[in-house]
């Protein structure tokens, strides 16, 4: 399957960049997962990242799992994304593994969360029956495979906020650069001024420098100046709506992004994620053992809880 045309502009990111060329080219890392909350910028990255990296390879492919739910459609999707059809003669996965056995092949495989175990088990299968066979994946949390190396993709570096922060300071960090880019793709003439840099920078510090919802906030500009737009920061999830709709449903608001980590959890992780909602600002591990194994609330073990939802990113 070819790569998805991207229409705006990858911004900042260029250490990461050079760190991942640098393992998928080196030899020795033949599975890179980049992980990560929702809207960090993941397939973003991976997408940049495998462009980057073609002339190493005999091929790339971009094979999106995010509409699969059924873990028996895996190594169809990959399959058709290789262009290799199924035949009652032959099983689908021995077709797959002939037909890279002998290709230095790049394959990307985007949003592996919601079918773990199950599509760990395929890349597995397939390393290692194809020697050549490079595969970035990514996903909220690690496939936990053999020789797997993950790379955690961190929020976006935001400015310090001072009030005498000027346009020159802030447009160092990539938050900054990003909220810019894309609220002059949404207002033509925008500018960043010295007057608006001290609220930009506020914007994008609470938005904790995740890429969607900088996004989504400056997508407001074309209504609300930056000043006016910080001070309906305080209700966040109403306010950052609107993506564009050719993105998938769970990247339109960050509500949705939201909840398509928290719908991925067992019950048993949905009820100590909203026990330990009453906390703010993190919490020692007894404080949360109280909580979790209060009365009426059995069954819920804080500590491997807590280290599940920390690998799934919540």
């Amino acid at each position: 399957m070819p790569f998805p045309t991207v229409l705006s502009s990858f911004v900042g990111r260029e250490r990461e960049v050079r760190l991942l060329v640098d393992l998928l080219t080196r030899g020795d890392v033949r599975l890179l997962t980049l992980t990560g909350p929702g809207g960090v910028g993941k397939t973003r990255l991976a997408l940049r990242v495998a462009e980057a990296v073609t002339a190493a390879f005999d091929d790339a492919i971009f094979v999106p799992l995010a509409p699969i739910r059924d873990p028996e459609l895996v190594f169809p999707t990959i399959a058709h994304g290789l262009g290799i059809r199924d035949s009652p003669v032959r099983p689908l996965a021995a077709r797959i593994a002939a037909e890279l056995r002998d290709r230095r092949l790049l394959l990307v495989l985007d949003n592996l969360e919601q079918l773990l175990p199950a599509a760990a088990l395929v890349v597995a299968r397939l390393l290692a029956a194809c020697a050549g066979l490079v595969v970035l994946a990514t996903s909220r949390e690690a496939l936990r495979l053999s020789g797997e190396r993950v790379v955690a993709v961190a929020p976006l570096a935001t400015p310090r906020v001072t009030r005498r922060a000027s346009t020159t300071d802030v447009m160092a960090t990539d938050a900054v650069r990003l909220f810019v880019a894309r609220a002059e793709a949404v207002r033509t003439g925008f500018a960043l001024t010295d007057g608006d840099a001290e609220a930009v920078a506020e914007i994008v510090r609470r938005l904790d420098g995740v890429p969607l919802a900088i996004e989504l906030a400056a997508a407001r500009v074309d209504h609300l100046p930056p000043v006016a737009l910080l001070r309906r920061l305080e209700r966040r999830l109403p306010l950052l709506t609107g993506g564009a709709r050719d993105l998938p449903e769970r990247q339109r608001t960050v509500r949705d992004t939201i909840a398509w980590s928290h719908d991925l959890l067992s019950a048993a992780e949905q009820a100590l994620f909203r026990r330990l909602a009453v906390f703010a600002g993190g919490c020692t591990l007894e404080a949360a053992e109280s909580v979790v194994n209060a009365p009426g609330h059995p069954g819920v073990e804080a500590l491997d809880g807590i280290a599940s939802l920390v690998a799934k990113n919540l």
